[in-house]
């Protein structure tokens, strides 16, 4: 089997799906569902006569007449049912599947298994909305971060999923700030509320990566040809990290509103020394046009020139 059949977030089935179309891949799988799921009711309207027989027929004489003849009836209805859906595809899958219809849902997603004795069942939260599914789903789908799913209509069959942007902290809010509307929301009774909590502690989580991340490319530009104690002055960031460097020897920098101030230099080898952390820092410094490359403790991370 190919291991994109293994996939139950096909990517190249988005467009289609965006579309509210499903792509005959799709169309092909769920179609072996349906008839998977047809054949399972045959054998189930199957084991409900033979339990209807056994009743009405071989029950013990001691037994009540009446609970036998409710038992045979309430069998062979349910088994004349099953059989009946079957053969007509009156299932909500099969009329899914007849329609080719896909609709769409988004905000934070949350993940829950529910066991009840030997049975577990798998749920996916979207926003406001609850999806069952299989396990393969469950595994594939993310922890946390909003996302926008695919399903059939009538069966609620998930058919895909992709993962939307995280939503950038609000400007000028401080750690705190964060840490108290999140821990609420961590502690609300609100399922949706609690998901997009979690989804903004993996934004910023994301950010901090992004933050510390070694460039992929090499500079497009030259170095700047000024030393490093002239060219570094200003203020820079990435969006998550800012420094502002002074010519009198003061840095500030500051995280999520949170601020720290020290001094800075560079020595005679051209590397910044600051003290930021509350202690002394060599670290290696480089300005190329309008970014700052910082190598700090084995982590690289690029700032761009704001002021």
């Amino acid at each position: 089997m190919r291991a994109s059949a293994l996939n139950p977030f096909p990517p190249d089935a988005l467009d289609a799906n965006r579309r509210g179309e499903l792509t005959d891949a799709q169309l092909q799988g769920l179609r072996a569902l349906s008839r998977a799921q047809h054949k399972s009711a045959i054998s189930a309207a199957g084991f409900l006569v033979a339990g209807a027989v056994l009743v009405g027929f071989f029950a013990a004489p001691s037994a009540s007449i009446v609970w036998r003849v409710l038992i045979t009836i309430s069998c062979l209805a349910i088994a004349a049912f099953l059989v009946v859906r079957s053969i007509s595809g009156g299932d909500a899958l099969t009329r899914d599947v007849r329609h080719g219809q896909v609709q769409c849902a988004e905000g934070a997603i949350g993940k829950r298994r529910v066991s009840g004795g030997r049975v577990t069942s798998y749920f996916l939260d979207v926003g406001d909305s609850r999806f069952r599914v299989m396990p393969l789903t469950y595994d594939a789908a993310p922890d946390a971060g909003y996302v926008r799913v695919y399903f059939l209509p009538l069966s609620r069959k998930v058919v895909n999923l992709e993962r939307l942007p995280d939503r950038p902290v609000e400007p000028g809010a401080t750690v705190r700030d964060i840490v108290h509307s999140l821990g609420a929301a961590v502690l609300s009774a609100d399922r949706r509320e609690r998901n997009e909590a979690r989804a903004t502690l993996a934004g910023i989580g994301t950010a901090m990566k992004a933050a510390m991340a070694q460039p992929t490319a090499p500079p497009t530009q030259a170095p700047d040809p000024r030393p490093l104690a002239e060219a570094i002055v200003g203020t820079w960031s990435n969006g998550f990290v800012t420094a502002a460097f002074s010519a009198d020897g003061c840095v500030t920098m500051g995280v999520l509103g949170r601020e720290k101030a020290g001094r800075w230099s560079v020595d005679a080898d051209g590397r910044l020394h600051a003290d930021v952390t509350g202690q002394q820092q060599a670290l290696q410094a480089r300005v190329t046009g309008e970014q700052l490359t910082i190598a700090a403790e084995g982590e690289v991370f690029t700032l761009t020139r704001t002021a």
